[in-house]
């Protein structure tokens, strides 16, 4: 490894531990939301656990979308679960759907994280000089490093390269039930009118892997 590489990889690292370390000690001292409001434990458990869940829907959505045009029978035996996930998600246009309703799950994920671990206004820790209480707190620097490197990028980036070990599991596949769930309730549905407009003003209509949907299915649809 060059310096260069070297040295990124490790004050990377030292940022990281000491975002987390700030974080996990604001929540002790009450200065969350959720740890302020409710209590501190009930902070680390939901921040934890939607970091957790995080992993799963930034590294799932690079094994499903990675793994689209493999023939899924060559790991049918070695990886049963991730063939179900994949027969599941490739059928038709639930990739669309997966995606759509992942979004939300993103969204709604960080909003979780930042309930639980964002500092609640003017929030100091350890008498720290005001401008490292500037650039990690008020800034939101440190929730960026905590959420980026630990809940996306990290996971993402294996998945990449062990798509199907990442989503061998039956957390991937609730995950994925989640997912398709959320885009089955029709809370994201205008995004398909926006889909449609895009797509009639650059002259390409959408084209679908199903057969066109009938009265009730067409009905069903637009009512959502």
């Amino acid at each position: 490894m060059d310096p260069f590489s070297l040295f990124k990889r490790t004050y990377s690292t030292i940022l990281l531990i000491f975002s987390i370390v700030l974080i996990m000690a604001l929540i002790a001292q009450g200065d969350t939301k959720i740890a302020s409001d409710v209590h501190p434990a009930l902070a680390y458990v939901a921040g934890w656990g939607a970091i957790l869940w995080l992993t799963m829907v930034e590294g799932g959505q690079a094994s499903l979308v990675g793994l689209e045009p493999v023939n899924r029978e060559l790991y049918k035996s070695s990886h049963p679960v991730c063939y179900q996930c994949t027969s599941l998600c490739h059928k038709g246009d639930n990739l669309d759907r997966y995606l759509l309703g992942r979004q939300f799950m993103v969204v709604l994920v960080v909003f979780t994280v930042n309930m639980s671990c964002g500092p609640v206004g003017g929030a100091t820790i350890w008498d720290l000089p005001k401008w490292i209480t500037n650039v990690f707190l008020e800034s939101g620097l440190a929730m960026i490093l905590f959420t980026t490197m630990v809940g996306q990028l990290n996971t993402q980036i294996n998945a990449s390269h062990c798509m199907l070990d990442y989503i061998d599991t039956y957390f991937a596949l609730i995950t994925l039930y989640v997912s398709l769930a959320i885009e089955f309730s029709g809370l994201l549905h205008a995004s398909y009118l926006v889909q449609m407009l895009v797509g009639a003003l650059a002259g390409k209509p959408i084209e679908s892997n199903e057969e066109p949907r009938n009265g009730a299915a067409n009905l069903f649809f637009w009512t959502r």
